[in-house]
């Protein structure tokens, strides 16, 4: 059986998923791992399990499904020198946000397998000599366990 994954973002830069209040917390633990980090911005993005490559008809549906909540002003229209992350439901489970999301594509007669959203973080870092950013692997590591909940997270 082929599974067909299609991703929404729901709007032109996705939906916003870190209040302001949480970048400004998160952003000083961020800086204290790498002091070149100047930024953090974090956005939905949905992927669609299908059977089929979804016709034109339901990917508007989708779209209009899952375009909910602010937008991301904050992601940068540059990511060159950005650093991303992304963070999904644990492997092998399927996410309560998932289970419910995809009752309601049913409900709507969207033949979908999985409708899961991930979030996808996305690091500013201050360049260095010869426009190069870095981040070591245990940054990396560090920065990885700020972002997610290793219980019900990957």
């Amino acid at each position: 059986m082929t599974l067909h994954l299609t991703t929404f973002e729901g709007e032109s830069r996705g939906i916003n998923a870190l209040s302001d209040f949480r970048a400004q917390q998160l952003l000083p633990r961020l800086q204290a791992i790498n002091d070149k980090i100047t930024g953090i911005s974090a956005r939905f993005v949905h992927l669609v399990a299908t059977d089929a490559p979804p016709t034109d008809a339901m990917e508007t549906q989708l779209e209009a499904l899952l375009s909910y909540g602010e937008p991301c002003g904050t992601w940068p229209a540059n990511t060159t020198g950005a650093s991303f992350f992304i963070v999904t439901p644990r492997f092998g489970t399927v996410s309560p946000w998932a289970s419910k999301a995809t009752d309601i594509a049913h409900s709507c007669g969207l033949a979908v397998k999985r409708i899961e959203r991930i979030t996808e973080y996305c690091l500013s870092i201050k360049s260095g000599l010869l426009g190069k950013t870095y981040l070591s692997q245990p940054q990396r590591e560090a920065i990885i366990a700020l972002l997610h909940d290793r219980m019900t997270e990957s």
